[in-house]
């Protein structure tokens, strides 16, 4: 996995560790950087890549940005509506095929039994459709975490392994967290096999294991 920016002569995120720190010093290089980035991830322009072994990846698709880390939701709309796609899609494997049949069957018998009872002439579709149905029983991802540490680490987990994202960005979240959170947020990125970046304005009195950090200076220098 590599993340390059044209302006920049050192890649960002490289196939070496699972968290890089960007600390980018200047506000101005840290504005622009940060909401051309956005932009990207919300499928708009810019000029930032993502590679993996030389094939070019969706930006749009393979990362997200977190910069308000109390907003982040595990029933946000897009994350519903890959639920529903991907429950569908298990509904009609073949382990659930015939269950998934005889269900739809008996709802429209008991619809057909509710026009008998009733003054009415009902008309209805032949097909039910699945997605509809977890729309109307309003089905959601539990929420387990009981703290917002907790509940980011899960956000991430949902992120990796539903939305199949490969790097989440994170700006300024060591103003959230301390050093040993912050590892922790690391190990569990790890483990879900997804790279975090995280964007910072200024250098912390700490350093993060396992992290590689680059620098953007007040000069507009990099270093590594």
């Amino acid at each position: 996995m590599k993340l390059i920016h044209p302006e920049i002569s050192l890649p960002i995120i490289e196939d070496t560790y699972i968290c890089y720190e960007w600390i980018i010093e200047l506000p101005r290089a840290f504005s622009k950087y940060v909401q051309e980035l956005f932009n990207q991830i919300n499928g708009g322009e810019g000029n930032f890549v993502l590679s993996c072994n030389e094939q070019e990846m969706d930006i749009s698709k393979s990362m997200d940005i977190i910069i308000n880390p109390f907003s982040v939701n595990i029933n946000e709309r897009k994350i519903i509506n890959k639920l529903y796609t991907e429950l569908s899609q298990t509904a009609y494997n073949s382990e659930n095929y015939l269950f998934t049949q005889n269900l739809l069957s008996e709802i429209q018998k008991y619809f057909l039994n509710l026009e008998q009872s009733s003054n009415y002439i009902l008309e209805m579709t032949s097909e039910i459709d699945m997605i509809a149905l977890f729309k109307a029983l309003d089905i959601k991802l539990e929420i387990f975490a009981d703290d917002f540490f907790e509940k980011l680490n899960q956000y991430i987990k949902i992120l990796a392994e539903l939305m199949k994202k490969k790097v989440i960005v994170f700006v300024n979240i060591s103003s959230y967290f301390s050093k040993e959170q912050l590892e922790e947020l690391i190990k569990n990125a790890a483990y879900n096999e997804v790279n975090l970046l995280f964007i910072e304005n200024q250098q912390k009195g700490y350093s993060l294991k396992d992290t590689k950090y680059t620098i953007i200076d007040k000069d507009e220098c990099e270093i590594c």
